[in-house]
């Protein structure tokens, strides 16, 4: 009985979790990653160890790898919309040489939407390069 109790509460828990870390469309993807680890951690811990122990241990383990992958995309989404805001070129760094560069391009006056360049880059190397799109409000017209 104390058995099912705790994976009902652990349950709850990370619906509950989830529910409140998806309101924005793509920020909080460090709760929303460490929620996911956390469900995939106790279901794995509860498959492989079959005890209370190992499901929390699991749902914790879950918790930290989720939030840090949760955690990296944020920053990489960060980059973007700290370049359109600022109207200059933005370079993160992290300590083992990988980089994220956002640059802005103008903003459409019909839009009101700002087209960032992304590059990737790792140990100078460049890996890939992306367009995405930050807006201030709604678009006001389909294209540019």
């Amino acid at each position: 009985m104390k058995h099912s109790l705790a994976i009902i509460v652990l349950l709850a828990v990370m619906f509950f979790s989830a529910s409140c870390a998806t309101v924005p469309e793509d920020r909080y993807n460090t709760q929303k990653g460490a929620a996911i680890g956390a469900g995939v951690g106790a279901l794995l811990g509860q498959a492989i160890g079959r005890d209370t122990e190992s499901t929390l241990l699991g749902a914790g383990i879950g918790t930290v790898f989720g939030a840090i992958a949760g955690n990296a995309v944020d920053q990489d989404h960060q980059a973007a919309r700290d370049a359109a805001m600022l109207n200059k070129r933005v370079i993160y760094v992290d300590d083992q040489g990988r980089a994220v560069e956002a640059i802005p391009a103008q903003r459409s006056p019909q839009t009101n939407c700002r087209k960032i360049t992304k590059r990737h880059w790792d140990n100078g190397q460049l890996i890939n390069e992306t367009v995405e799109e930050i807006c201030e409000g709604e678009k006001t017209i389909r294209d540019y």
